[in-house]
């Protein structure tokens, strides 16, 4: 794997709780960032335009990066200490008049 083709992701070992760079293919990455945001595209179509008084313009959702290029939603219990990932931020385009 050559420095071009490669991205350095943080991970933490739960053995451990030690966190160390791990080496992924970048290629990988963009596989599973792919993946990831066309199962975005599904949920986000099924999600409402209003919901009562209030419109969704924009939503943001973060993903955490493992050790081997995977994501997933950063959410409550367990990960409160992680920091890294990648955000996504999708906004609503308006529909033409």
């Amino acid at each position: 794997m050559s420095e071009q083709d490669t991205i350095w992701v943080v991970t933490e070992s739960s053995a451990t709780r030690r966190r160390a760079p791990t080496a992924l293919k970048a290629e990988d990455l963009s596989v599973n960032v792919s993946v990831f945001i066309e199962q975005m595209r599904e949920v986000l179509e099924k999600t409402p335009e209003k919901l009562g008084r209030f419109r969704f313009v924009e939503i943001e959702v973060h993903a955490e990066v493992s050790a081997k290029g995977t994501l997933a939603l950063l959410g409550t219990g367990g990960e409160a200490g992680a920091t890294g990932g990648l955000k996504f931020v999708f906004r609503r385009v308006p529909e033409p008049a």
